[in-house]
């Protein structure tokens, strides 16, 4: 029997988290925080309300997922059971790479800073700032 279950993340911005869903290549369904969408569900789990939602198949996923802030104001990743260890492995990391990488190119802008961004064969990303 698979059920939705939710993962701990550090992300807290909503703008940063869309933002580094795109530069992922995942395209989400944006709800209203006060009045969150349903995930779809299965015939083994019933859904589960979120802010941001994905389709199921992207990374492999056989459930659609999405996040919704807790009571704290930290986003949580809310998938399926089958689809956690494939998500927590190949979407968080991932995920709040992304999300810094753009916090770290708005920052800079706002601060007339000029930004290069390098990313390895390995997946390393590096990061250089300097004064325009």
């Amino acid at each position: 029997m698979s059920r939705f279950l939710r993962v701990a993340t550090t992300l807290r911005d909503r703008g940063a988290v869309l933002e580094g869903l795109g530069a992922l290549g995942l395209e989400c369904t944006v709800a209203d925080p006060r009045a969150p969408i349903m995930l779809e569900g299965s015939l083994e789990c019933a859904g589960e309300p979120v802010e941001l939602r994905v389709r199921a198949g992207p990374l492999d996923t056989v459930e659609d997922f999405g996040f919704i802030r807790d009571a704290s104001g930290v986003y949580q990743l809310v998938c399926g059971e089958y689809d956690r260890e494939t998500l927590a492995r190949r979407l968080l990391g991932p995920l709040a790479q992304a999300v810094t990488a753009a916090r770290a190119r708005q920052l800079a802008a706002e601060r007339g800073l000029e930004l290069d961004e390098t990313v390895d064969a390995d997946g390393t990303r590096r990061i250089r700032l300097r004064r325009r």
